[in-house]
């Protein structure tokens, strides 16, 4: 009878085209996934054109496994990985994309917002970057500090909780990152990468911190709208906490914050105003006012 009521309701998980797993729900899609953004071009009064770039650090994995045996189709979500690139770029900055083996980057195919040209035209344009990405485990073996980047951005999405806090060479970039004062950029579930760190041992580099990331407490009560298919396993503001970086909002509406060099913004309501707030950082310290 539950199962016959949650298909009335359309909270029943949709399974996945062509694979094991499912996605969201209708009701999930519905209340979960908007078919637009609220990205706006915005001119920069100067804009970069020197060697540093972006790495953005993606997941390899699509399945994540709910505590009652389903698997979320998930990856990184499009809006959260398009919005705030748009503005880095707009602002001059190039970027490559990473996974922890070179493996081709997930997203989530069912969250592109589909009215919105400006996003689908960049995931378009920029297909091959994240279909064949740079293994994170050759650059951290090349040697980091030869590298030409500035900042790392950790786009958000259920993926960012698969595999990424489990890799060794990224908690080796986030300790460097942090280290040699370069910029970090993340939004939604993208913090959760920042686990990586343990692997290693010792402090977090980011302790004291606060943050901005998709609360738990929403988390929590998404198996009832289906656009999970059942319980996280694990529950990434709990953990960052766990290592001293406070998550300080409590809700998804549009929330970023900026500490020190660390960027965070709350979900895709964010991403448009925590892009711009990155760039601009970049450019006030890349940049000359003058130039």
């Amino acid at each position: 009878m539950s199962s016959l009521i949650s298909r009335i309701l359309g909270t029943a998980p949709t399974p996945e085209p062509d694979g094991p797993g499912v996605i969201p729900s209708r009701l999930g899609l519905r209340l979960g996934v908007d078919t637009t953004t609220n990205y706006a071009p915005f001119t920069f009064d100067r804009t970069y054109d020197g060697p540093a770039k972006v790495l953005v650090v993606c997941t390899e994995e699509r399945y994540l496994e709910t505590t009652n045996g389903a698997l979320f189709s998930t990856g990184h979500n499009v809006t959260e990985t398009a919005v705030p690139l748009l503005h880095l770029t707009a602002a001059g900055f190039d970027f490559d994309v990473a996974t922890p083996t070179g493996a081709p980057a997930i997203l989530e195919d069912w969250s592109v917002p589909v009215d919105d040209t400006a996003v689908v035209d960049f995931m378009t344009t920029h297909r091959d970057r994240f279909a064949s990405p740079l293994s994170l485990e050759s650059l951290v073996a090349d040697g980091l500090d030869t590298s030409p980047y500035v900042a790392v951005f950790l786009p958000g999405g259920h993926g960012a909780m698969v595999g990424l806090p489990d890799d060794k060479s990224l908690g080796t970039l986030v300790r460097w990152v942090a280290e040699t004062d370069r910029h970090m950029i993340a939004v939604c579930h993208g913090p959760a990468a920042l686990l990586a760190t343990r692997i290693e041992g010792g402090p977090h580099p980011y302790a004291g911190y606060e943050i901005c990331a998709f609360p738990d407490s929403i988390d929590r009560r998404s198996p009832s709208l289906g656009y999970l298919p059942g319980q996280l396993p694990w529950f990434q503001c709990e953990e960052l906490e766990k290592d001293g970086i406070r998550v300080i909002n409590n809700s998804t509406k549009g929330e970023t914050h900026v500490d020190r060099k660390f960027y965070s913004g709350d979900s895709p309501r964010a991403c448009d105003d925590l892009g711009r707030l990155a760039a601009m950082a970049m450019l006030d310290e890349l940049v000359t006012a003058n130039h």
